[in-house]
């Protein structure tokens, strides 16, 4: 199953001092071949494979708009039926600690807002749960209690969910890979973010 495919560091609210951009494209080559290879290091993220973030899923990249360096990017997961799935947010670790994992997540969450798509995010607790209170996810401690109760929901996670997400090689092989090298759980919280309006996301980090 999913491991926290999210990576953004501290939940920080200083201000972005370089002017950026989100690009909803694939990563070039050598973009790609920067985030995998973090992502391959990384105990929380199971990894997609260089093909997926080249155009394979619907990418978000986010770029200084100066130099066109890539700081950060987002891989939506497009599920059957009404669902998809922010599947990795990963800023690259020498730019972290900026905001920019709340600037790559707000525009991509308002792009897709218009799909009218129910959207999932698998996460471990600390930053990326306090981002994902913040958009307006409704956040179950696991799996269970995310389908406790409703037999529809297990069905999709169990069986749809999981078909979909496990085709793939690549993935199968880091899982096993990981288990063995880094002794990766994968135990997750769920996030569900139901369709609304892009107006619904908040414009700032609320005051904790």
């Amino acid at each position: 199953m999913p491991t926290d495919r999210t990576t953004a560091g501290p939940d920080v609210s200083r201000q972005i001092r370089v002017p950026t951009e989100v690009q909803r494209r694939p990563l070039t080559r050598d973009e790609a071949r920067v985030v995998v290879t973090q992502i391959r290091d990384s105990p929380k993220i199971t990894g997609y494979s260089p093909a997926e973030w080249t155009g394979r899923r619907d990418t978000f990249a986010l770029v200084r708009t100066d130099t066109g360096e890539l700081l950060g990017a987002l891989l939506v997961h497009h599920l059957i039926g009404n669902w998809c799935e922010i599947a990795v947010m990963h800023i690259l670790e020498e730019h972290r600690g900026q905001g920019h994992g709340r600037r790559l997540m707000r525009s991509a969450l308002s792009a897709l807002a218009p799909a009218g798509k129910r959207q999932l995010m698998f996460f471990t607790p600390g930053p990326i749960a306090v981002m994902a209170d913040d958009y307006g996810f409704q956040v179950y401690d696991d799996e269970s209690a995310f389908c406790a109760g409703r037999p529809s929901r297990w069905f999709f996670l169990k069986v749809v969910y999981k078909i979909q997400w496990r085709w793939s090689l690549y993935r199968l092989r880091e899982i096993r890979r990981k288990r063995r090298e880094l002794n990766c759980s994968f135990a997750f919280q769920v996030g569900l973010l139901e369709p609304g309006p892009p107006e619904h996301l908040p414009q700032t980090t609320r005051a904790r």
